[in-house]
Order: C-alpha cells, then sequence, then structure tokens
C-alpha cells in the first residue's frame, strides 16, 4: 500500500470511529427514523487466521471438512484444519455483476479485496469455479433449489405448478425419489471439496403458519390437499378445527418436517462430507413450527430483514426449537441517493451514505458476535451493486469499490473472533 492510499484508509477510518451515535435510516421504504449505531475502532491487533479464515490461535479436532461444533455456551464452525470459524460472508459473487468476462483474472483481483477486508465465504449464487482455476479457492456455498426443481416438473395429475397457494409439493408420491436423484445430480461429485462449506437446498419457500387452510383451499384432486384431509383423519382434526393456532403449527411442523428431513437425507447420502445449510428462511417463515423441523439441518440459515439490532431473545428460540446454530444469510443497508427512492425496491434499510451502511454493519454483527451464542455467522447481501441508484453491494456495477462501506466492515472483520470471546 503507498502513503497516499494508507492515509485515505486512515482518514476514513477516523470517519468510522467519529461517527454520531444515530443515523437516519428507512425501514424498506417505511418512514424515515433515527436509528441508535454502535460503532468501534479499529483493533490494535488484528485475529490470526489461516487460509479458510478460521482463527489459529485454537485448535480443535480437524476432519478435514467444515463442521458444527457447540463448545462452552457458544456454537461455532470449525474450518478443516481444525480452528474456530466465523462465515463472513458475502452473496452473489459472480463476475457478470460488474461486467467481467475475465473470470480468472477477476477472481484473482475479487480474492484479494475479500482477503484485504476480512471476508472469508462466498454464499449463494457465487461463482467458485472461478477462483479454484485461477489458484485463489474461497470457502463457498453450493445452490441447490430441490422445491423449486420439483416444482418445474411436477406432474399435473398432482395438481398445479408454481407453489398454488403457497404450498410446497411435499406429499406428493414422487418428491421423496426426485430429492434422492437430484441429490445425487447436484452434490455427490463435491463430496471431496475441502473449500466447499455445505449445500443450500432452495430460497425464501413459502411455510406459511396458515398453511392447513391454504392446503385445504387447492381442488381436491391435488395430492397437497389430500395429504392435508389425510393429516387431518389421522390426527382426528374436525373441519371446526382447522384455523386454531396449535392445530395449524402441527401441520405446518408436519409439512416442514417432509421437506426438511427428506432434503437432509438425500443430501448426507449423495454428500456426507458437507453441511445442510437450510432453504434461507424469511418473513413469517421463521417460526417455531419450521425451525423446528429444520432441526434436520446442521445450521439454519434465516434471511434477517426489518430488524436493526439482532432480536436475542427471538434467536434463543431459535435454537431452543431446532438444537441447531444459525447464520444470518441475507441482511443489508442500501445506500440511496434519495429518501423518496420507490418503495417496493428490497427489504433491507436505505441510508443515505456509506458510512451510515458500515454503522448498521458495525451495530448489526457486533451484537450477533457478542451477545448470540448461537449465531455462527453472517452473508452481506450482497457482492456488488443492482444499479447507481440502489447501491447494496461493496462494489459498483462498473467496478468501483465502495472503500468507506469497506473501510467500516473491515474493523469488524478483523477482530470477529476477539468480540466472539476469543484471543
Amino acid at each position: 500500500m503507498n502513503e497516499i492510499s494508507l492515509f485515505t484508509s486512515i482518514l476514513l477510518l477516523s470517519a468510522i470511529e467519529a461517527m454520531a451515535a444515530s443515523v437516519n435510516a428507512s425501514d424498506g421504504g417505511k418512514p424515515w427514523r433515527k436509528e441508535q449505531v454502535k460503532v468501534l475502532k479499529a483493533a490494535r491487533k488484528v485475529d490470526a487466521v489461516n487460509q479458510y479464515g478460521g482463527y489459529t490461535k485454537r485448535k480443535l479436532k480437524a476432519t478435514g471438512f467444515f463442521q458444527t461444533l457447540e463448545k462452552s455456551g457458544k456454537w461455532w464452525m470449525v474450518d478443516p484444519e481444525g480452528h474456530p470459524f466465523i462465515m463472513i460472508g458475502l452473496n452473489s459473487v459472480e463476475a457478470g455483476r460488474v461486467g467481467r468476462y475475465d473470470s480468472e483474472e477477476w477472481a484473482k483481483e475479487t480474492y484479494a479485496l475479500m482477503k484485504e477486508n476480512g471476508f472469508n465465504t462466498m454464499g449463494r449464487w457465487s461463482e467458485s469455479d472461478a477462483f479454484k482455476a485461477a489458484g485463489v479457492p474461497v470457502p463457498w456455498c453450493n445452490t441447490t433449489s430441490f422445491a423449486k426443481e420439483y416444482d418445474k416438473r411436477r406432474p399435473l395429475t398432482n395438481g398445479e405448478r408454481g407453489f398454488p397457494n403457497e404450498t410446497l409439493p411435499v406429499f406428493d408420491p414422487e418428491w421423496l425419489e426426485f430429492c434422492k436423484r437430484y441429490a445425487e445430480d447436484q452434490v455427490s461429485h463435491l463430496q471431496d471439496d475441502h473449500w466447499l462449506i455445505g449445500h443450500f437446498s432452495d430460497n425464501e419457500i413459502p411455510f406459511r403458519p396458515d398453511a392447513l387452510e391454504k392446503y385445504l383451499s387447492l381442488p381436491s384432486d391435488d395430492a397437497g390437499y389430500k395429504g392435508a384431509v389425510v393429516w387431518m383423519r389421522e390426527n382426528k382434526v374436525k373441519q371446526s378445527k382447522v384455523k386454531d393456532e396449535e392445530v395449524q403449527m402441527a401441520f405446518l411442523k408436519h409439512v416442514a418436517r417432509l421437506y426438511y428431513e427428506t432434503v437432509a437425507s438425500a443430501l448426507k447420502k449423495a454428500d456426507p462430507n458437507h453441511l445442510y445449510l437450510g432453504s434461507r428462511l424469511h418473513g413469517r417463515c421463521i417460526n417455531e413450527a419450521t425451525v423446528s423441523a429444520a432441526g434436520a439441518c446442521d445450521i439454519i440459515s434465516i434471511n434477517y430483514y426489518h430488524r436493526w439490532e439482532p432480536e436475542e431473545d427471538r434467536m434463543e428460540d431459535w435454537e431452543a426449537w431446532s438444537g441447531r446454530p444459525f447464520f444470518v444469510s441475507e441482511f443489508y443497508a442500501m445506500k440511496v441517493s434519495r429518501k423518496d427512492i420507490p418503495s417496493d425496491v428490497g427489504a433491507g434499510f436505505r441510508v443515505l451514505n456509506h458510512e451510515d451502511a458500515a454503522a448498521f454493519y458495525h451495530t448489526h454483527t457486533v451484537s450477533l458476535l457478542k451477545d448470540v451464542p448461537s449465531c455462527v455467522g453472517w452473508h452481506w447481501f450482497k457482492y456488488a451493486d443492482d444499479t447507481p441508484e440502489w447501491q447494496k453491494g461493496i462494489i459498483s456495477k462498473d467496478g468501483n469499490v465502495h472503500q468507506i462501506l469497506l473501510n467500516g466492515m473491515k474493523v469488524i472483520n478483523e477482530q470477529a473472533y476477539a468480540l466472539r470471546g476469543l484471543r
């Protein structure tokens, strides 16, 4: 780093450290308001990490693959060499998002950018092959879509395609065998990849709290309707009790188990070495019935929106219900150029500058590290901006790095293990 860039970095870090105790923000297009922030200074001594991003001053049992471990009341991931590992990732790390088609050169540049700023993971929709081809592998997460791929080829004799009434086709007689074949095709060839963390099985599929009503509203010849009727008969549920909350949750748990347990079994048979990372739950699908059934996963993935700070009590419930750790698989604060930006652009917070986006990152992740023992990391949404008006990424669509945002993120990323209680 030359003297000019070093001096610029110092100035930018000073700006982050001196930030006000509150910022202006809008939750997904709702009215703007003041949000409190917690901003940390850069660490005098950064965490010592290995090639994977694991913390080298502690050693646990090594298996050659990523794993999970509960120790001293906290959940951890463990890297292939046996070191504690916190996922600090980015979603959608793809060359095409910044108009690049020289993928190996792009991968080398992006690898350097991620390493310099403390990111150690590529989340869903990322190009791991480009990094491997360039000789700079990064821990990555595999993208699969069990329910969505089955839905594309669902026999029409079972019912409509497209998740009718926001239902899942888990009652279809072909669902089980499809999952076995799909897993074998999609993941069996990856079982020896030491850089692979694990597999996502879908993204934001419907696990509605009112699932029983939804299934019973399907045509009578739909496999989902038939499955709901059979469940009611087997559990002696009368029609008058369909809207009862306890009944609804019991049925939803049944649906979620048919999804998660079937997918988990198929994945583990095709690839016994890697973690099942869940289906990226969102919104009202994050409920007791679904999270409990998601205990079939190794780690539960939560797309976490509409909260400036993590809800500690709610996150404790997730672990209690499932017996598993979780990570935040999507969150962001998006820089917009004006307060009246259209309200239907994404679910995350809007802020007016990258300093405020960095303040959100500090406030959110510090709490995850210090206050939430079941959290094992996060993936920022995302690598590159959507448009110049909607800047979610660490880099613009034309390849310009958002250095102020990155400098703020780096402060946390480089001391994540210390904040978690190691050092």
